[in-house]
């Protein structure tokens, strides 16, 4: 498989996810701290199950491995909660585009910090993604253009900045460790530190209740248990088979 083609997919899985937490967050939750909990905790029952691939084929990369998909999964807690709580308050149409600057950042990183170089072509598509993102965002309003919400544009804003971290570190993961290991690590300590942000008594009291909800557990399991992984694999994937600037 090339770079390209692991990219759209985990483009399209994304695009899956994001449609589903919307819903999720927005009408199955009647608290989104109770998603991060539902979230965080398929977190540490999916990571150790890549590990445990990874174990078998001694892809870890050592420490240095290790350190990058820590580091990881600790930049996409950021970026994935910032992220929620934007699709809890903005329109996911409006929301999902905004993520796109997760690139812009990524790459901005990886010329900066990590030497790659730029093409005319790449430059002109980072003005372009740019400029999208802040028309997405605007509406009319008295005959004047403001950003819609400017609380939502914010709060995508650092979404984006911490994923392109995120996006960043992956690479410089992959580089030196497996897919499977990158994935199983970043994902048990995203799985990890949210559950330290959000878990208290009473709300782990809910979770059966939760569960109960119609059409929560399919939905949280097709979004967070498949698509998501997916998604992540394979992005994973192609920062193994390409550049940052590439890739993201």
């Amino acid at each position: 498989m090339t770079w390209l083609v692991a990219v759209l997919l985990s483009t399209m899985f994304f695009a899956w996810v994001s449609v589903l937490d919307k819903k999720l967050v927005s009408d199955l939750f009647s608290d989104v701290r109770d998603f991060f909990l539902i979230f965080g905790l398929m977190q540490i029952v999916i990571g150790p199950a890549f590990m445990l691939v990874a174990w078998a084929t001694g892809g870890f990369g050592g420490t240095e491995g290790l350190a990058w998909s820590a580091i990881t999964g600790a930049a996409f807690v950021g970026g994935l909660l910032l992220f929620f709580y934007g699709l809890s308050i903005e329109e996911v149409s409006r929301a999902t585009p905004m993520q796109s600057l997760s690139s812009v950042f990524a790459t901005l990183i990886a010329v900066t910090l990590l030497g790659e170089t730029l093409t005319l072509v790449q430059v002109a598509a980072i003005v372009v993604v740019v400029t999208g993102s802040v028309l997405v965002s605007i509406r009319r309003e008295n005959g004047a253009l403001r950003f819609a919400h400017r609380r939502a544009f914010i709060v995508l804003m650092g979404s984006a900045m911490m994923l392109g971290i995120a996006f960043a570190a992956m690479k410089q993961a992959t580089d030196v460790a497996s897919v499977w290991a990158v994935e199983g690590v970043s994902v048990t300590v995203l799985g990890v530190l949210v559950l330290a942000l959000v878990t208290r008594r009473e709300r782990l009291m809910r979770v059966p209740a939760m569960l109960r909800v119609p059409h929560l557990a399919s939905v949280m399991m097709l979004a967070e248990g498949l698509l998501a992984p997916a998604a992540v694999y394979t992005l994973a994937l192609a920062f193994s088979l390409g550049t940052v600037s590439l890739v993201s």
